[in-house]
Formats: C-alpha cells, sequence, structure tokens
C-alpha cells in the first residue's frame, strides 16, 4: 500500500468515541491507540526496530508514558495492554503469539494486563509494507502528523511533535553519553548547555547502564509497561559540574536518591556505603538504611562506566553529614 492509504487508516483507527470521558484535548475519543502508534514511530527515528517485530519493552512502555503525561493529568494512567492488544483490529497491526500460546491468546482480554500479554505474544508485526514505508523519515513524519492533527487538539499539536523531537535527540544523547564512557573520552560539547532533551537523555543513559538497579540498596522493579522503580541521581550536581558523563551518575531508588542528596550516605574511595551519624539520631527511625554501611556499591556489570573516584569524593567532601 502506498502512505496514502497507510495514513487514511491511521486517521479512521477504531477507537472508543465517548464525550462524557474524553474531552476536546483527545477530540473526544480514547487516546491510547494514537498515542501507542506515536511511540512506535519514535522506536523506528530512533533505529532501535531493525525487524518487524514491535515488542513490548520497557523502552515502549516509557515513550508511551511520555506521550500520555502530555495529555492527561498525572493521576490518570495509561494502560499499554490496550491499544497494543485492540490495535489488531485495525488490520495493520498482527499480534504474533508464541508457539503453543494460540488458545490462550484468542481469549486473552487486556483487564488480564501486560505481563500476562508478554508470555503469550513475540509482539507485534505490521503490513509488510507499512513496515517499509515506515524506514523512511519522510513517511514517518507523514504518519505522525495524520495522528497528531486527528487525534488531538489543535493546541496541543506543537506539543507532541515537540515530544517527538525531544525523544530523538534524548536517545542520541544518552547513546552518545554511554559511548563516550566507553571510549573513556569526556565531550565537553554534550554537556554546555541545559537543552531541553538533556534530563530525559541523562536519565535513560543511567537507567540503562545500571539495568535498573539501585545502586546502594540493590532494589530492581520494573513493570510490564516500563516503570522503573530508578531514577537517575548526578554525583556532583548539575548546578556546579554541568557534567553528565555516566560516571558522574547513579541510579537510585526514590528513598536512597533522597538520602544521597540529603548527604546521609556517601561512599569512601573503594565505592563502599558509609551512613551518616544522623541517620539514628532520635527519633529518626531510619530501619534497612542504617544496615548498608560498608556494603559495596552496585554498580553496571560493565566497568566503563563505574562512577569517577573523583566525584565520590567531591560528595563525600562537600555533601556528606559526617557528624
Amino acid at each position: 500500500m502506498t502512505i496514502e492509504k497507510y495514513s487514511q487508516k491511521f486517521a479512521r483507527l477504531s477507537v472508543n468515541k465517548n464525550s462524557q470521558k474524553w474531552t476536546a484535548v483527545t477530540t473526544h475519543r480514547a487516546p491510547h491507540k494514537p498515542i501507542l502508534l506515536l511511540a512506535v514511530l519514535d522506536l523506528f527515528e530512533q533505529g532501535r526496530v531493525t525487524a518487524n517485530l514491535i515488542e513490548l519493552t520497557p523502552e515502549l512502555g516509557e515513550l508511551f508514558t511520555l506521550y500520555w503525561h502530555k495529555i492527561r493529568p498525572p493521576s490518570q494512567r495509561g494502560v499499554l495492554a490496550y491499544p497494543f492488544y485492540f490495535l489488531k483490529n485495525d488490520r495493520f497491526w498482527h499480534l504474533l503469539p508464541r508457539s503453543g500460546q494460540e488458545a490462550a491468546l484468542a481469549v486473552y482480554r487486556p483487564n488480564a494486563g501486560l505481563a500476562t500479554l508478554q508470555t503469550l505474544t513475540f509482539g507485534a508485526a505490521l503490513d509488510d509494507d507499512l513496515y517499509a514505508l515506515l524506514g523512511a523519515a519522510e513517511a514517518r513524519h507523514r504518519l505522525r502528523v495524520t495522528l497528531i492533527e486527528t487525534y488531538f487538539a489543535p493546541e496541543l499539536h506543537p506539543t507532541l511533535l515537540e515530544q517527538g523531537t525531544l525523544n530523538a535527540a534524548a536517545y542520541r544523547y544518552s547513546e552518545e553519553l554511554l559511548e563516550q564512557a566507553k571510549a573513556d573520552r569526556q565531550n565537553k560539547e554534550l554537556v554546555e548547555e541545559d537543552k531541553p532533551y538533556r534530563d530525559q537523555g541523562f536519565r535513560r543513559a543511567i537507567v540503562k547502564a545500571y539495568d535498573h538497579r539501585c545502586a546502594i540498596c540493590g532494589v530492581r522493579i520494573l513493570t510490564a509497561d516500563g516503570h522503573t522503580a530508578v531514577a537517575a541521581a548526578h554525583i556532583i550536581p548539575w548546578s556546579q559540574s554541568h557534567n553528565d558523563d555516566p560516571r558522574n551518575g547513579l541510579a537510585l531508588c526514590h528513598l536512597c536518591h533522597w538520602t544521597f542528596d540529603e548527604g546521609l550516605v556517601t561512599f569512601n574511595d573503594q565505592y563502599q556505603v558509609k551512613t551518616s551519624p544522623q541517620l539514628a539520631i532520635t527519633p529518626n527511625l531510619p530501619g534497612h538504611l542504617v544496615t548498608f554501611n560498608s556494603r559495596p556499591l552496585l554498580g553496571p556489570v560493565d566497568n566503563a562506566y563505574w562512577p569517577f573516584v573523583e566525584s565520590i569524593r567531591w560528595h563525600r567532601q562537600h555533601r556528606f553529614r559526617a557528624r
């Protein structure tokens, strides 16, 4: 099929129309399918789709969530399972059942959850013609504009177009950061300006390097739709260092992130945890945090991404509450 045919298909998705539930922001229609397709276009833009298979990966879930948060309040979560499953009704999206799971997939319903869908399918394939078209930037842009202009209010069009641009830039930036660290080089051009995509790119680089695991407590929780328990923390703050090198970062869960920023935990030069005496002062109840003292930092598998000792030393000297 031609790009015109798929543009028409994208403009005529089978979506729930309910003016009581969906506001004019989403043209009184459920936004799940358009948002999923925008995320898929991003994966193609970033070069992360190298075969005709759209997998249920954390990266897809993250992109879906980034778009979702642009149009819905934070209290309302988008459920990726619904569009991923129901896009099959639009006849260009084909679920690929795992061997022996055909019967189970036939009776599956999205309220069973995304994890169940992952066990039943390898993912989804596109029409061969559509897959070929999405290899071209012009076709991707045409379909992106179709989705945004059809399913979202005009005031959101610039925001959603910009989000696609930011997602691509953040991905490139994160890969550059990891490549520079791997080569043991620091490229100052990457970190001199506070660019719109740098937070997202730095976070992606750190979370990837640490495989979603907290460097202090070791917690690793990753939901089926890509939500992770860890965030990316600068060791020397960006405001002082302007340094997004992964070796100036740590993946930390929210509690460990707060305690690290407050100087209640740090590391010695041998990457062992040091806890502050202030953790245990009355009437604090620090719980398991006091047990981390002398535990080793849980770093990336790849030694190239381990923190700079100089950054750790700076944190110990300027942030750690030693008394």
